[in-house]
């Protein structure tokens, strides 16, 4: 039967993250494991942000408009799910399965299950209100952070079965009594061959930051590096490649200490576009705080790192390191550290033998971390449902 499942299933596959323009690795895994489940002969809904699109490769697609988070995040969440559930109600209606990519999309599933039948499935790559507690917050949401924290857990007690991004992650939701026999451990992953890893003349002297620039990306520790790198190597230039709520924060303090010149802050991009921005840097810079939430995850840009040839140096949280092995395919450094960052950024940019080693040892590592094997799992764990 190569692969088919003899009965079709109606599935919904639904996340917060925008499927076009592109925005974030929760959009691409979402399509992924939705071109899986149509390969395998089901019947896909997807009900995402997705602009005009119609559909995507055959698979019809209900556009909603995306959360933008710029004042209140919950806020922004809350008008998010009623736009989901005028929009999708008739189709939940008749589903077998219902897919979530990350709880923002899946507040009022534990209640619909119930009353509807289907099954839910829910995909876990962040525990979005633990970043709650370390961004900046209205106070609206201040009082409110304890209430959302239990109810995220809720939300993930309440799946049929929990697919998690790290063995971290798993430990954690244990301690919040998610059964052990529920969920699976399923890395994020990259699509090795789309994204570049062929260099651009003078990428020898380029350092990348890919991704958002939020309080808990740690963007502002990279900032404060620079004088240290510019000092020693003038010619270094340093891309910030994405937009978010701290970017203006961020510029104001490239500015206030003179390496504005130095930097190139791009603002939010489709992922083509991003991912250009690959060719012109050797080292990418994951520098994460040391915080829960943090602690939990790999983060997408660590495997489009790798795939891209680019060296990495990053903050050694307890998720990246199940991945990641210091002085083989990382460099890891001391979290919230921008002197250390510092000197681990300048010596990569000195030591081209030992910078092309960890780029050719992350290559190899990101061969491990192909999407569509990954979407392949997700989709049998889900159908085993």
């Amino acid at each position: 039967m190569s692969g088919r499942i003899a009965e079709a299933k109606k599935i919904i596959v639904s996340t917060h993250d925008s499927l076009y323009p592109v925005k974030g690795g929760g959009a691409l895994r979402t399509m992924a494991v939705a071109r899986e489940l149509a390969q395998k002969g089901q019947k896909v809904t997807l009900i995402v942000p997705a602009g005009r699109m119609k559909a995507l490769e055959g698979i019809p697609v209900i556009s909603i408009g995306e959360p933008r988070k710029q004042r209140s995040q919950i806020l922004s969440a809350l008008k998010f799910n009623v736009r989901l559930l005028l929009k999708a109600w008739r189709h939940i209606l008749r589903a077998d399965i219902v897919f979530v990519h990350n709880t923002i999309a899946a507040p009022l599933m534990p209640f619909l299950k119930k009353a509807l039948g289907f099954r839910f499935v829910l995909d876990v790559t962040d525990i979005h209100a633990e970043y709650l507690t370390h961004g900046r917050r209205t106070l609206f949401e201040k009082v409110l952070t304890p209430v959302l924290l239990a109810y995220e857990y809720f939300i993930i007690r309440s799946a049929d079965f929990v697919i998690v991004a790290t063995e971290a992650m798993k430990k954690l939701l244990l301690t919040k009594k998610v059964e052990v026999s529920r969920m699976e451990v399923i890395y994020d992953s990259v699509e090795n061959g789309i994204i570049p890893s062929q260099k651009e003349p003078g990428a020898e002297m380029g350092i990348i930051h890919l991704g958002a620039i939020d309080r808990q990306h740690g963007v502002e520790t990279l900032v404060r590096a620079v004088p240290l790198v510019v000092s020693r190597f003038p010619q270094a230039r340093f891309f910030f490649v994405g937009g978010g709520r701290e970017l203006p924060a961020v510029k104001a303090l490239a500015f206030r200490m003179g390496v504005l010149p130095h930097c190139v802050f791009t603002d939010w991009l489709s992922c083509r576009e991003a991912r250009r921005y690959l060719k012109k840097a050797c080292i990418g810079v994951i520098p994460r705080p040391d915080i829960l939430p943090n602690r939990i995850i790999t983060t997408l840009k660590i495997f489009e790192y790798w795939a891209s040839s680019t060296a990495v140096i990053c903050s050694p949280l307890e998720g990246i390191r199940e991945i990641s092995y210091n002085n083989e395919n990382a460099l890891w450094f001391s979290p919230d550290n921008p002197k250390d960052l510092a000197e681990k950024i300048n010596l990569l940019l000195g030591n081209t033998e030992l910078r092309s080693g960890l780029a050719a040892k992350g290559y190899i590592a990101a061969a491990r971390y192909e999407a569509r094997v990954s979407a392949g799992r997700i989709a049998q764990a889900l159908l085993g449902v």
